[in-house]
């Protein structure tokens, strides 16, 4: 019997052309690369028991009824190596919040630029509020969500020190925003020696956290997904994977914004729960026949260092106050004041839910829970992520 070593597995995701029919990897680009620890797939079925008198006090052999089927991937919090392009785990952060676009190619602003205003013509056909973008005004590249736009005008939600330069760059991008709908279901296959493929079909993430997005750490995303059913057999990948070669930026020399002001942390966190409903029928042979997302719910967490001169955390707590929470880490380049490897999140609405303490070293720190949300009319998106 040949025994399978854990470390010689790969992965593949694919969105499905038909919700719960199982599409293998379609190329060597269609492999992500997984965190060692906390990758699964756990497949299950339900017993259904027949209480029936058999003269003994015995049970008969149950029948089996529907399958079902989970799992977890965890990635590095990465961009792609190709500036803007979607990473690798695409199609999993699109399952995740609904929809994305992208800016495909570099923008040249046109004249007279301010701190805040970038001049962009047909602005409104290339950008939109909330896309997270990349200015890269030589020696000083500035990074901002876009706060709103015109025909004719970018307004920046975190403005630039100081005016930007006539026909200044602006980077491609791949911005996530959530949605009411839309979310891919995807195909998950997972490869072991080469020689087993266990694959889930069906799939949608029913949730996804920002981990380690602390002081000199690796960040990483981790997606949870839930499906219509499973299968498994005997065969070899497909293709050889091809992964990304971008290295993940260590969480040093990024930035973490309140309300638009730097804040010292040594944590951020986040988490996306997306709460799935699946239709069932007689009809089908499993019993579940699709499912979409139904409800979003999205917490996180922070641990600025207490104040002794104000107590506007104490205030936006008491008084229920919305703030916003903009962080990305980056990757350093040999020019001062340039870098690459972006990887945003903004929340635009959030209230603290608990304030509690903590210490660093015996440094005072506020523990900041918060809730994203829509806002009272219900019209704001509770999150952004881009990467650059």
């Amino acid at each position: 019997m040949a025994l399978v070593v854990k470390k010689n597995q790969a992965w593949a995701v694919e969105k499905e052309l038909t919700e719960g029919t199982y599409r293998a990897p379609q190329s060597s680009t269609s492999y992500v690369q997984t965190l060692a620890e906390g990758a699964e797939l756990s497949r299950s079925k339900e017993l259904l028991e027949r209480n029936i008198f058999t003269s003994s006090i015995g049970q008969t052999a149950p029948r089996t009824g529907q399958f079902s089927v989970s799992g977890t991937l965890p990635v590095e919090a990465r961009a792609a190596a190709a500036e803007g392009t979607a990473p690798e785990y695409d199609d999993l952060m699109e399952s995740a919040l609904g929809s994305k676009r992208q800016l495909a190619s570099p923008v040249t602003t046109g004249t007279g630029n301010t701190a805040s205003i970038l001049k962009v013509t047909s602005a409104n056909t290339l950008f939109a509020k909330g896309d997270i973008i990349l200015i890269k005004e030589p020696g000083a590249f500035h990074v901002s969500p876009v706060k709103s736009v015109t025909t004719t005008e970018v307004e920046l939600e975190i403005p630039g020190d100081s005016a930007f330069s006539n026909a200044v760059v602006i980077a491609k991008h791949t911005t996530y925003v959530c949605a009411d709908s839309g979310h891919p279901s995807l195909s998950i296959s997972r490869y072991l020696e080469n020689a087993v493929v266990q694959y889930a079909t069906g799939c949608r993430v029913n949730s996804l956290s920002l981990e380690n997005f602390s002081t000199g750490q690796l960040a990483n995303f981790k997606f949870g997904f839930e499906g219509l059913n499973f299968n498994s057999n005997l065969g070899s990948l497909p293709q050889t994977p091809s992964y990304d070669s971008q290295v993940p930026p260590i969480i040093l020399a990024g930035m973490v914004m309140m309300d638009g002001v730097e804040i010292d942390v040594n944590e951020l966190a986040f988490s996306v729960e997306n709460t799935l409903g699946f239709k069932t029928s007689i009809l089908a042979e499993n019993g579940r026949v699709s499912g979409r997302a139904t409800e979003r719910k999205i917490t996180g967490s922070f641990n600025p260092y207490m104040a002794s001169d104000t107590l506007a955390n104490f205030n936006k707590f008491k008084n229920n106050t919305p703030f916003s929470v903009f962080a990305y880490a980056k990757l350093p380049s040999a020019t001062p004041g340039e870098f690459s490897g972006i990887v945003a999140i903004w929340m635009p609405n959030c209230l603290i839910t608990e304030l509690g303490e903590a210490d660093q070293d015996g440094i005072m720190q506020d523990s900041i829970s918060f809730s994203a949300n829509r806002g009272n009319t219900g019209n704001i998106p509770e999150i952004y992520i881009t990467v650059i």
